[in-house]
Formats: C-alpha cells, structure tokens, sequence
C-alpha cells in the first residue's frame, strides 16, 4: 500500500475508497484538488461510529494513509 507521501492527493478521483489516520475507512465523494481537503462519507469508522452513513464530511487530504483496493 501506498503512503500519503506517494500518493497525488491532487489526482484523487471521487469514488476511490481511502483509509485515514486512525483506520477509518471513507469514500471521497468529491475532491476540491486544492491538496489540503477531501469531501468523504465514512464507511467504517473504529473511534467515531455515528460517523458512518452520517453523510458528507470535510477531512484534511493530509490524513489520507493509503488507498483501500
């Protein structure tokens, strides 16, 4: 798996499925392409379930771990 230091957060298209800091797991639903923010909706999240299905969340891209296959 790639690292956030390998992966163009620019180039992050939405449907692509990332895992954060912290090993949540979240879908990007859009990608403002500014390198510092995605829109996400969550689709596991370990310390924050209400997250999930909660709808679309802001995420600083740089907590992006890696891509999910």
């Amino acid at each position: 798996m790639a690292d956030n230091k390998s992966i163009n957060l620019v180039d992050l298209q939405p449907g692509v499925r990332v895992r954060m800091a912290g090993g949540a797991i979240a879908e990007i639903v859009e990608n403002p392409q500014d390198g510092f923010w995605l829109i996400v909706q969550f689709l596991d999240h370990p310390t924050e379930p209400a997250l999930v299905g909660a709808g679309e969340q802001q995420v600083f891209a740089t907590d992006v771990e890696a891509i999910e296959p």
